[in-house]
């Protein structure tokens, strides 16, 4: 079994449960695109349901990661109208 995280044996019924990154340690994950973010977004909500991340901890990545959507959105915009803005001047 392949896992990027550390994981944790119960010693009286064998079950594997992931632990969550270190404190300290870096997560790096690519957020360079909207659909980068989306893909980010759905693996928090699905480790929120599956218990690995608690709600709190969820609904906050959830916010962070909405802001880094609307930065997205607002340079992608700034570029198509520098675009369109020297195509009219040309």
């Amino acid at each position: 079994m392949s896992n990027d995280y550390p994981v944790e044996i119960d010693g009286v019924t064998g079950e594997v449960a992931p632990l969550p990154p270190q404190k300290g340690q870096r997560y790096r994950c690519k957020l360079d695109t909207l659909q980068d973010v989306r893909r980010e977004m759905a693996k928090v909500y699905r480790e929120a349901r599956s218990g690995i991340t608690n709600m709190q901890d969820a609904t906050k990545l959830t916010w962070m990661l909405q802001a880094v959507s609307k930065v997205i959105e607002g340079s992608d915009l700034e570029a198509r109208i520098k675009a369109l803005e020297e195509r009219h001047e040309s």
